[in-house]
Formats: C-alpha cells, structure tokens, sequence
C-alpha cells in the first residue's frame, strides 16, 4: 500500500537534490535513488512495497526535473518523459535499498 506523505518527502527531496546537482556533478543523478530511499525508509513494509514508495517518488521527481531542467534543451514532452523513466528505474532502486537500510538498522 502506497503511502502518500513518505512519497511526498521523497519527490520534496529528489527535487532540491537535483536542483543542487546543477552545480554538482553526478548529483543530480543520485537524486531520484536517494528520494526513493527516504520514501521507503519512511513508509516501511517489505521489498514491495518500498520499491513501489520509491518508485512512485522518483518517477514523480523526475518528471519534474526533468521538466524544469530537460526542457530548456529539448521539448519538453521530451524532458518529462526522460525523467519520469529515468526516475521511475532511479526511485525503485532507492527504494530498494531504504528498506534494506531499514531492514539493518531495527
């Protein structure tokens, strides 16, 4: 079950750290994993639902993202579906990993 406000967080925090990553390099790529891993970290459950938590943060992250930073070089139908299938893959693998995290540290 997805919930919603570790998501927002997630998408919250995927969005400042790309919008930082303009400045440094291959930050901008950790985003997406790094705000799967707090949506799953916070919303908990098994490997499921984590990567679904995670999923739903980075593909929502990334479509804005890539909206917002994509856009001013390419269409920006482009730049949203670039980053929403970038950050879909990024967010399930962050995901992934938070509730292993969260797994080791209970």
């Amino acid at each position: 079950m997805t919930d919603w406000t570790p998501v927002i967080v997630g998408i919250i925090v995927t969005i400042i750290i790309g919008l930082v990553g303009v400045f440094i390099p291959f930050l901008g790529v950790l985003a997406p994993i790094i705000g799967g891993l707090v949506a799953a970290y916070m919303a908990g459950g098994d490997y499921k639902d984590g990567a679904v938590n995670g999923g739903i943060a980075g593909l929502f992250g990334g479509a804005i993202l890539g909206t917002v930073l994509l856009g001013a070089f390419t269409a920006v139908i482009g730049g949203l579906a670039l980053g929403s299938i970038v950050g879909l893959i990024l967010g399930i693998i962050g995901g992934t990993i938070g509730i292993l995290v969260r797994g080791n540290s209970l």
